[in-house]
């Protein structure tokens, strides 16, 4: 006679009211005494939980619920979490790893893995629910949320949230010292490869050349792998690497410029500010000196932050859990990726136009980093 708590498969809670029901009633002995008195205890656990609030929050602060025994255990009921990060050897990949395992050796109650997807996938997995948690690009979220650019076939993607803000992904335009190649209107006609097919970076990389008036017909384009690009330019079968948003520091411009001079290109103050008043999530960056072997000056662009995101229907519980563990380990995170050394704590409550939530909002009020 107990309400049975379990995980469907795409991470939402069930209960086992139905089962029960149904059992009472095909039991012809029972009582209609007795009857009544299993429906009356049913029922009254399941209004008992649902006035707990979605975020398992019990009357006296404590989050938890009860075992078999009736014995508070400290955490919320089982939960699933299938997090989308990117292909494997990436950035992503790896710092999601180190996330979710500090999160599920932080709460038994939280199982899951990450699955290796990225770029506009991750949006649209969340969105559609065969994703609970995943890394985006802040214009990326800007562009599912306005029914903009891939996403223009979907509409306005509105029910997704964000849990936490990281760090920026500036543009990487990467040519040869002696190219003599100063400017992005030079790489007309030039081999460039602008990421992946089908990964943020390539998407962040065509607001920059819509921004200079120009199309991909007006380059020599190839869709490279990240490895196969650091390769196919030292190997002087492209001209340049041409990423509109890109880990800093991005390890095959590392080996790049670690064998060959290299120089940055810098976008135009009138293109930047372009590109971020017509694009949400974009902001203005400038790389600083000595990023990259031989690259002494500052370089200026745009950036897009990493952010992570969630269903809308994540519960609280599990939300504010995920972002506390995350906060609470920050600083180790700086020694599974660099990048990480480009933000700080405070950021994770940072603004970039998509709602945060609710979970997510309690645990950075509490922190006094939003009001």
């Amino acid at each position: 006679g107990k309400v049975g708590i379990g995980i469907v498969k795409d991470g939402s809670r069930k209960n086992d009211k139905g089962g029960l029901i149904n059992l009472v009633k095909k039991n012809k002995v029972l009582s209609w005494f007795l009857v009544l008195m299993l429906l009356t205890a049913l029922f009254s656990v399941g209004c008992g939980d649902a006035g707990g609030g979605s975020n398992g929050v019990e009357e006296d602060g404590e989050q938890g619920v009860s075992d078999e025994n009736g014995d508070q255990d400290g955490e919320s009921s089982d939960y699933t979490i299938s997090w989308g990060t990117a292909p494997a050897g990436g950035v992503w990949q790896v710092l999601g790893t180190a996330m979710l395992e500090d999160i599920t050796k932080s709460h038994s109650n939280i199982t899951g893995s990450t699955v290796p997807i990225g770029g506009f996938a991750n949006v649209v997995g969340v969105s559609e629910g065969q994703l609970q948690v995943a890394f985006s690009l802040s214009a990326t979220t800007g562009d599912a949320w306005d029914g903009k650019g891939p996403f223009e076939d979907k509409g306005k993607l509105r029910n997704f949230c964000t849990l936490a803000t990281l760090f920026p992904e500036p543009t990487h335009v990467v040519v040869y010292a002696d190219s003599g190649i100063d400017s992005i209107e030079q790489l007309k006609g030039k081999r460039v490869t602008p990421g992946p097919k089908g990964l943020a970076t390539e998407q962040d990389t065509r607001r920059v050349v819509e921004a200079y008036g120009l199309t991909y017909d007006d380059f020599r384009i190839e869709m490279l792998s990240f490895e196969e690009a650091a390769q196919q330019m030292l190997d002087d079968h492209i001209d340049a690497i041409f990423y509109g948003a890109m880990i800093l520091p991005a390890p095959n411009v590392v080996n790049v410029s670690s064998q060959k001079k290299v120089k940055m290109l810098s976008l135009s103050e009138d293109k930047i500010n372009t590109i971020v008043e017509n694009n949400k999530g974009t902001v203005p960056y400038t790389i600083p000196a000595g990023a990259y072997e031989g690259v002494d000056y500052p370089v200026d662009g745009i950036a897009t932050i990493v952010n992570i995101i969630a269903r809308e229907d994540l519960p609280d519980d599990i939300a504010y859990d995920i972002v506390k563990t995350i906060a609470e380990n920050f600083d180790r995170y700086r020694t599974v990726t660099k990048a990480m050394e480009l933000c700080e704590k405070e950021d994770m409550a940072k603004d970039m136009g998509i709602p945060f939530h609710p979970g997510a909002l309690k645990y950075y009020q509490e922190q006094g980093r939003i009001d």
